[in-house]
């Protein structure tokens, strides 16, 4: 039996996307598996999977000095074989992981903006390898053979459908959802700079109820309340907003949903993982790295020179000198077009939407369609 440490202190997506990565390291080796996460959501994911001897927290609310003793002591105990720093990793990653006792420590480096002490200190670093979605790049951290996709989060999966399926069923009865083509709607995103006009989300979906009889079940955190609540009040007694208290019971309506649309975020990549199409509406970020992993997911963008962007501090609102063009520029018509289409082919094929069938439509506008290494379908719209 291997010791493992998987050292992960970003937000619930990335957390998820390494957790999942992880999962194909303990289907090819006996391994025991802890990991380091962070409470602002993602301890939920790993404590819904690990007995909690295994999952050790970094806490928001304390400052990282008290963090670092804290975990440094409690690392202390156990002696691993390995160390992870899941990519992408950062300086607290790098900190935790100097602090745990292991035989070998691993690092994967993409060399923009790395941590130069990770040069200095660990040994066994490898080279990200150009324009590959992270799950990829941890699977090559790991050293699992991805071969360009790996259905992920299989005990993810049987987790949220076996633990939570009452849940789930009550839900969809009470709202008269059961026999219903439903789409999970997320307005929101961890900031503005990510998120699609809410106005133009209530009328995209407005469309595709009054064209196709769908149904919406808007979601998001306790955070994004007002903005769930602007949302389903837009789409009047075809939508129903989901108030669940953990993130499980959010995974488990999501995955009883048809199609997924919204933005780069947690429960975007909570559906990827899941199995349910996703129809993402992007923005700055690099969509080669965290797009929704695997065939049968597009994303709709305008392909702005200055995307992906990451130069900004604070709030991308506030500091792009482009106005944010990327996701303000992306108009309501364009995305109609395409997830009509997408709609056309999931109900009448009973299947999900490739490349190949976007690469027919023939919108003005559309700049080019092409796949991803790990079979998402880009959508690009002249930026």
């Amino acid at each position: 039996m291997i010791n493992i440490l998987v050292v992960s202190l970003q937000g619930i997506g990335d957390t998820l996307m390494k957790l999942c990565a992880a999962e194909k390291l303990m289907d090819q080796y006996p391994v025991n598996l802890s990991v380091a996460v962070s409470n602002n959501g993602s301890h939920e994911l790993a404590l819904a999977q690990l007995p909690e001897r295994q999952v050790y927290i970094w806490d928001e609310s304390k400052a990282a000095a008290k963090n670092i003793i804290r975990l440094g002591r409690a690392l202390r105990h156990t002696c691993f074989d390995r160390v992870y720093l899941a990519y992408p990793s950062y300086k607290r990653e790098g900190v935790i992981g100097l602090l745990a006792r292991a035989g070998e420590k691993k690092v994967l480096l993409d060399g923009a903006g790395d941590w130069k002490y990770f040069r200095k200190i660990y040994r066994s670093k490898n080279r990200k390898p150009a324009n590959i979605h992270d799950i990829n790049a941890n699977y090559a951290l790991f050293g699992v053979a991805s071969q360009g996709y790996l259905n992920p989060g299989g005990m993810f999966n049987m987790k949220v459908e076996n633990d939570y399926k009452d849940y789930a069923d009550s839900f969809f009865s009470e709202s008269g959802l059961a026999s219903k083509f439903v789409i999970a709607v997320h307005p929101g995103a961890n900031g503005g700079g990510k998120r699609w006009d809410p106005e133009k989300l209530i009328k995209l979906c407005r469309e595709l109820n009054e064209r196709f009889a769908c149904r919406f079940v808007i979601v998001g955190g306790s955070d994004e309340l007002k903005l769930k609540q602007t949302v389903a009040k837009g789409l009047g007694e075809n939508a129903v907003m989901l108030n669940s208290s953990t993130l499980s019971q959010t995974a488990s309506i999501i995955q009883r949903c048809d199609l997924f649309i919204g933005n780069d975020s947690a429960p975007m990549h909570i559906s990827a993982i899941l199995g349910v199409p996703v129809a993402a509406l992007w923005s700055y970020t690099d969509f080669h790295r965290t797009s929704p992993y695997g065939p049968g997911n597009i994303i709709i963008r305008r392909a702005c020179r200055c995307s992906p962007c990451y130069s900004s501090n604070g709030s991308f609102m506030d500091n792009c000198e482009y106005g944010m063009k990327c996701i303000k520029n992306l108009e309501l018509a364009d995305v109609l077009q395409v997830m009509s289409h997408c709609m056309e082919i999931m109900l009448d094929k009973k299947r999900k939407v490739s490349a190949e069938d976007l690469n027919s439509l023939k919108i003005d506008g559309i700049e080019r369609v092409y796949e991803l290494e790990h079979g998402c379908t880009v959508v690009d719209f002249k930026g």
